[in-house]
């Protein structure tokens, strides 16, 4: 540990930054240039047992500037969780059971998983989100609570009806097509417990194969990274949700669809499902409970959003509800993201220079 600060302090800084300005890490991520005690990414490479010579030249290169003091801190450029360019944008004009059927391209972060069942048969069977060009959110229960046989197979984005058998549609003579990714990484976070009740920590982050482009069909939804945001209200506030899942007469919707839901307080839900000895913690967050308007099987892992000056905010991922969805007065149970950020943040930050090795 001695070793690799000591060679931070000696280096020769060709750029001098100040704390917490903007920077690029030698991967080429974004990041804030903030003394090495304030990165969980920079202390984990350096209480390593056993750091190697590339551990010491990413530090090195790392160095953004020093704390100027009786003593100088170096200061580093530490990866920095950050919503992508035009995020959760509405292009549409147009602002699940009960719901409507969406537009091609009106939530195009929208992701169905796709499941090897075995036996040369593959099937969706539950929804998730992209965050940025390598990272989709979903529900943990999607992967640990599913039939042993079956694997994930794929992400799919760009979709909007399964049962089509052309990878393509054409809509306004412009063609839009299905893209079909592999998962290099499943991460399901660390406490989640199927056999816990109240399912919490529901939440699992998948790494891509490979780099999403982004498109007018296919692009990333925000994250409620600033607090105004993570800390609004949640009672009678305006939610939506979409996906693929069970709708009033059928199993599976065809096309994808969404639905408008307001928010309520934890105890609603603490009250609704009392009888299955189920309470909410604040990492939960309780929508719904309307006749006929709900998220249900084959939903999970998607999204809960709602819209800020135009812009569309993941604050939930699809989790449980009532066995009969859609029953009146039994709202359905969400992860709140807000309160994982520091685990995605640190989750994308481990891995984020994977793919680069060559390059330092």
């Amino acid at each position: 540990m001695k070793t690799l600060i000591s060679l931070m302090m000696f280096i020769t800084l060709s750029v001098c930054l100040e704390v917490n300005e903007s920077c690029i890490t030698p991967c080429n991520a974004p990041g804030k240039c903030v003394p090495v005690r304030n990165c969980e990414h920079a202390r984990k490479i350096i209480q390593k047992p056993n750091a190697t010579y590339r551990d010491s030249q990413y530090l090195v290169e790392s160095r953004c500037g020093t704390m100027s003091g009786s003593r100088p801190i170096p200061l580093i450029c530490c990866p920095n969780l950050l919503n992508p360019d035009r995020c959760g944008a509405l292009d549409f004009a147009n602002r699940i059971l009960g719901g409507e059927v969406t537009e091609i391209g009106e939530h195009p972060w929208a992701a169905l998983l796709i499941y090897d069942l075995g036996g040369n048969r593959f099937s969706p069977k539950c929804g998730g989100s992209l965050l940025n060009s390598r990272y989709v959110l979903t529900a943990a229960h999607c992967i640990r609570d599913v039939p042993k046989k079956w694997k994930l197979h794929r992400v799919r984005l760009s979709e909007w009806n399964t049962i089509s058998k052309e990878n393509c549609t054409t809509v306004n003579n412009e063609q839009i097509c299905r893209k079909d990714f592999e998962v290099e990484k499943i991460i399901v976070h660390p406490n989640y417990d199927l056999k816990v009740r109240n399912k919490q920590h529901d939440i699992t982050l998948l790494k891509l194969a490979t780099e999403v482009v982004f498109d007018k069909y296919v692009r990333p939804i925000c994250l409620p990274l600033d607090d105004t945001i993570g800390e609004m209200p949640i009672d009678d506030e305006d939610f939506t949700v979409t996906g693929w899942g069970q709708t009033e007469t059928e199993f599976r919707s065809a096309v994808q669809l969404h639905v408008d839901l307001v928010g309520r307080n934890n105890e609603v839900c603490d009250e609704a499902f009392a009888i299955a000895n189920i309470s909410l913690a604040d990492t939960h967050i309780c929508v719904g409970g309307e006749k006929g308007k709900d998220s249900c099987k084959g939903d999970s892992g998607g999204p809960l959003m709602r819209l800020v000056h135009g812009v569309w905010y993941q604050v939930g991922v699809v989790s449980f509800g009532s066995r009969f969805c859609g029953s009146e007065n039994f709202p359905g149970i969400y992860t709140n993201v807000a309160k994982y950020l520091n685990w995605i943040e640190d989750t994308v930050n481990e891995s984020h220079c994977e793919t680069s090795e060559e390059d330092y």
